[in-house]
């Protein structure tokens, strides 16, 4: 079973992907294998005093992809 990796960050749109470490560590995590998660602010929520989380595993691949080609 892969490690799941969820992270939290500014819309890839928007990231300089030279500069920003999480972008860093998102393409690290998926070199080595691990089941990538990708939100952002407003994918969280609270309910039940827990903290939730909208992700979708597609969207990674996607996003990496678009910010790389502004690169």
């Amino acid at each position: 079973m892969a490690l799941s990796v969820a992270v939290q960050m500014d819309p890839i749109e928007r990231i300089n992907i030279r500069g920003d470490s999480t972008f860093a560590m998102l393409l690290e995590a998926r070199k080595r294998g691990y089941e990538l998660q990708y939100l952002e602010l407003r994918d969280l929520y609270l309910r039940d005093g827990r903290t939730h989380g909208r992700v979708s595993p597609e969207r990674v691949d996607s996003l990496i992809a678009a910010a790389r080609g502004r690169a």
